[in-house]
Formats: C-alpha cells, sequence, structure tokens
C-alpha cells in the first residue's frame, strides 16, 4: 500500500476543512440557509476524505493486506459516506435550499451525482468483490471522487456568494 499517496488525501482534505472552519467563523453569524448547507457539505467531504484516507493506513499496520484491506477500508468509507448523505438529505435547512435552487445549486447536481456515483460505486466494486486485482485504485478513486467533491462544493459556495456592488469609501 502506498501510504504517502493516503496521507496526502489527506492533507488535501484538511486544506478544505481548514477552509470552510476559517469561512464560518470569519461569518460566525451565517444564518443564509444556502451558506449553511454548502459549508456543511464542504467540512462533511473533508472530513470523510481524511477518514477515508487514514483507514487503510492504520488497518494496514496490522500486517492485512489484499481484499483483507480494502475489504473494512471500503464497508466503512462507504458506511460513513451512505449516513452522511442520509443525515444531508433530511436536514431541514436542505429541504429549504432544495425549494429555493439558486442558479448554481441547480447546477449541482450535473457535477455531484457523476461524483457521488463514482465513490459509491467504486466502493461498492470493492465490497462485492468484483476486481480483486484492481481494489487499490478503486479505492483511490473513491478518495479522489470525494476531494473533486469537496473542492466543487467549496467553488459552488464561493462563487454563489453575493457581495455588495457598491464601491466602500472610507474618508472625505
Amino acid at each position: 500500500m502506498e501510504t504517502e499517496l493516503f496521507v496526502h488525501f489527506a492533507e488535501i482534505a484538511g486544506v478544505f476543512i481548514g477552509f470552510g472552519a476559517l469561512i464560518s467563523l470569519r461569518s460566525a453569524q451565517v444564518t443564509d440557509v444556502h451558506d449553511v448547507v454548502y459549508l456543511q457539505a464542504v467540512l462533511a467531504l473533508g472530513v470523510w476524505v481524511v477518514f477515508g484516507a487514514l483507514v487503510p493506513v492504520v488497518v494496514s499496520r496490522y500486517g492485512v493486506i489484499g481484499h483483507g484491506l480494502w475489504l473494512p477500508s471500503a464497508c466503512a468509507a462507504l458506511a460513513i459516506w451512505l449516513a452522511f448523505m442520509a443525515a444531508y438529505v433530511r436536514r431541514p435547512e436542505t429541504k429549504a435550499l432544495n425549494r429555493r435552487r439558486e442558479p448554481l445549486d441547480r447546477f449541482f447536481p450535473v457535477v455531484g451525482l457523476p461524483l457521488h456515483l463514482v465513490l459509491v460505486g467504486s466502493l461498492t466494486l470493492i465490497v462485492l468483490e468484483r476486481w480483486p486485482d484492481i481494489e487499490p485504485a478503486l479505492y483511490v478513486t473513491a478518495l479522489a471522487a470525494g476531494v473533486v467533491f469537496a473542492g466543487y462544493t467549496l467553488l459552488v459556495y464561493v462563487l454563489s456568494q453575493k457581495h455588495d456592488q457598491a464601491p466602500n469609501h472610507q474618508g472625505p
């Protein structure tokens, strides 16, 4: 197993977690449902990638290799992902955002749904032991989809911010 690769995934996801936390701290009174949902999604995606990246690193330290390594890692990552998704769709903020649908929000599923399918599909193929020879690649694919998903979510959040168009002049 390429431990360094997984540690780098965790580091990249940590950056998203940091950006999300920094944004939420700078906007301590975030009340707009759009902002709340997107910030929570960036943080959840980042935490999922960190978790998913570190599980195989930890499990491999016990001498577990092959399908014995990838099966529990994929099961844990898939369980956490599905729990996050189930919690996400039931949240009142998510339901309110889905009713509101701003322009970028309407486009979000065009990128988000394929990423979700790649992530879940890759992990499911590991669980089903469809192609044991490429399980490490499938797992990396799932993590990469998670990182891209986090980045895309942060990008949509930032691009959808409304800024005051009036110049801010101070002084005489």
